[in-house]
């Protein structure tokens, strides 16, 4: 981090009142380029009594206002970390563009004190990419590691600092700026050390024009706005001192004029470890896996869990299992490792969990070695874990896992389909429909009452709110009689290139002796279910989340029927008293994803909540319908909340990113900027 800093900071004093920036003063804080800038770079602005001293940020969060001087982007504050009198270093807020916007000409002054200088528009791009140099100015060599904390560069290259070329096969981690937004969003000025952010696009790295398998894009721990790079050295390159380095992301391309130091030898394969736990943990965390295995399939950071994990989760898979797992190979081949972490209801981590396949270590259980390690280094069980094997058994049929999904989806036919669920166990290892109950009211043709359950590939496409289902997802409905006695099952399958024009399900009722009623392109359940071909023909809950846009998300709560089906905020009662600016009394409604994360004391609420608040005057008559709106790269810099605020007679009074409605908020950012409830 010392050093990084020291690549971007210098200057001179000078004197005077106005702040002015120089004539194409604002550059990419990584290349010193003009020629674009992204959400969240890191940049420079030159120019002429910009602060009255040089001073630096001591500590993140890095501050929007320094020395009395701040630099606004139409208007919207950026995150300072260095000024003096010629030269500012600031990193761009995330929201600088409009969720979506590919290019923007922003306007960027800077204020000192009480005066601001004149403006200079700058285009903004999705990405700008720029890998940091040595020498600050974004050509020559990069400023690249090797996995062994040593410089990928030549020897003696860094005075005092270990540097060497990197091996033909070995990670190497390269340091950017411009790479674009992240997930799960961040502030400005805010570091990573909680959660590794992932690019919301995918960067490609070629190095000596050989393309290279990016292990990891995303933010780096230590610096806001910081990306790192790890990307495996590809064979067949030509070694040299100066190699050339590029990185692409959203099709901007890095500069030509970076390198790295790339020797001929080829990097020893590393041995798998043995049935030890110690050895396991050192492996893994010598390999990086929180940067470098994948999130398993579907699940987000930080996800809610279910008994005996009911905690937030971060689950991954190392590339031999992922690569299964992509594949449907069925089983999971010996090498494979599965990692979940689980951090408590603020963030913090509490422990962490492996599966990994060694071969005949336990041929009557998958073969699979069990470990759990705590925080402070220490080992919890391990080996052959009953407790683990008795739950994971449950789901034997999917080489004993129950999030990522080895098993291949079967065939769409009803004796392939009724083995399929007989194997799944679907009742102890599937999920039920989020919102649902067990045995919840329905009507004809599925009964009086009805069990939804969906596996999960079904389950992440609908909590991940993705607007279709994926190839494999099934959902199985189970119908009862008045009596609660099983009547039927009822399936929905989306196999790929069975049905185009209804979307590819297969349907199947089951009888309780195993009799198909109905199997295949079903017309009755094509006839019912095509009057939600906007939702993929389902009907239980929307697959799609309303766009930021107050007739899209007035809809989509109207047709909730939120009055009825959501519940009032944990801890509140109808029209209970309020306050300006909400009226003398309020009732708060919130969705199933925002109660989920309110219960679970989750740091931050998941995208797609939405938190309610009826406004009543005195005489408790509706004025007015306030919302958030947690929508995903709408607004990072501010918790990505979206703001409607809709009088009693439907008028639109104020939505988007209200600036009174952040000010009074933003009093509450540590709590999602809700005021109600305690999510920590």
């Amino acid at each position: 981090m010392r050093l990084f800093l020291t690549l971007l900071t210098g200057a001179a004093l000078a004197w005077g009142q106005a702040p002015s920036i120089n004539a194409n003063g604002i550059v990419h804080g990584a290349t010193l380029s003009r020629a674009g800038l992204a959400p969240g770079v890191i940049l420079t602005v030159f120019g002429e009594n910009l602060a009255a001293a040089p001073m630096s940020a001591n500590d993140t969060p890095w501050p929007t206002s320094l020395g009395g001087v701040s630099v606004l982007f139409d208007g919207r504050p950026g995150a300072i970390f260095y000024v003096s009198p010629s030269q500012i270093n600031v990193q761009a807020p995330w929201s600088v563009l409009e969720l979506g916007q590919a290019t923007k000409m922003v306007a960027i002054t800077v204020q000192r004190d009480s005066r601001t200088s004149p403006a200079m528009n700058v285009m903004f791009m999705a990405t700008s990419p720029g890998l940091f140099t040595l020498n600050g100015t974004g050509a020559g060599m990069a400023l690249a590691m090797n996995s062994d904390g040593s410089y990928a560069n030549p020897p003696g290259a860094i005075p005092g600092a270990m540097s060497r070329p990197a091996r033909v096969g070995s990670v190497v981690s390269l340091y950017a700026t411009g790479l674009g937004t992240v997930t799960p969003s961040v502030a400005a000025g805010q570091v990573s050390r909680d959660l590794f952010r992932r690019t919301n696009s995918a960067a490609e790295v070629t190095i000596g024009g050989r393309s290279a398998e990016v292990l990891y894009s995303g933010l780096a721990a230590n610096v806001p706005g910081l990306y790192q790079l790890n990307v495996v050295v590809p064979a067949g390159i030509t070694a040299g001192m100066n190699v050339p380095v590029q990185v692409r992301i959203g099709n901007n391309m890095s500069a030509e004029r970076v390198t790295i130091s790339v020797d001929g030898a080829v990097e020893p394969a590393q041995a798998l470890p043995r049935a030890d736990a110690s050895t396991i943990w050192d492996y893994v965390f010598r390999n990086n896996f929180r940067q470098n295995f994948s999130l398993i399939p579907g699940k987000n950071q930080l996800y809610q869990g279910i008994a005996p994990h009911a905690q937030l989760l971060t689950a991954y898979l190392n590339p031999v299992a992922r690569e299964a797992i992509e594949k449907r190979a069925g089983v999971l081949p010996a090498g494979s490792m599965v990692m979940k972490e689980a951090h408590g209801p603020g963030g913090q981590h509490t422990l962490s969990y492996i599966m990994y396949k060694i071969a005949g270590f336990d041929p009557a259980n998958g073969d699979w070695y069990y470990s759990t390690r705590r925080p402070d280094g220490s080992l919890g069980t391990s080996g052959a874990v009953a407790g683990c094997i008795n739950c994971h058994a449950r789901s034997r049929a999917n080489d004993y896992l129950f999030l990522a999904t080895p098993a291949p989806a079967p065939a769409p036919n009803a004796a392939a389909v009724r083995e399929y669920i007989a194997r799944q166990n679907y009742r102890q290892t599937w999920r039920l429909w989020p919102g649902t109950a067990e045995n919840q009211a329905s009507a004809a043709p599925h009964g009086a009452s009805v069990s939804i359950w969906m596996n999960e590939i079904a389950f992440d496409a609908v909590n991940n709110g993705s607007g279709r289902m994926p190839a494999g997802a099934t959902v199985i409905k189970e119908n009862y009689t008045p009596a609660r006695e099983l009547a039927a099952l009822t399936v929905m399958m989306k196999s790929p290139g069975f049905d185009p024009a209804n979307n590819d399900w297969y349907y199947l009722q089951q009888l309780p002796n195993g009799t198909a009623a109905a199997e295949g392109k079903v017309e009755g359940c094509i006839s019912c279910h095509e009057k939600e071909r906007g939702n993929d023909f389902l009907y239980t809950s929307r697959l799609s989340r309303p766009a930021p846009r107050a007739a899209d998300v007035w809809s989509a709560v109207t047709s909730a029927d939120y009055q009825k089906k959501w519940k009032l905020f944990p801890g509140t009662t109808a029209q209970m008293p309020g306050q300006s600016p909400h009226g003398a009394f309020i009732s708060t409604y919130v969705n199933d994803i925002a109660l989920e994360g309110v219960n679970g004391k989750r740091p931050a609420l998941a995208p797609g909540s939405i938190v309610l608040k009826e406004n009543y005057t005195p005489e408790k008559t509706l004025a007015a319908v306030t919302l958030m709106y947690k929508v995903p790269g709408f607004d990072p810099d501010n918790g990505d909340w979206y703001w409607l605020q809709r009088t009693a007679d439907g008028a639109v009074r104020a939505e988007g990113r209200v600036t009174g409605c952040i000010g009074c908020h933003s009093a509450k950012a540590s709590n999602d900027y809700l005021y109600l409830g305690t999510l920590r």
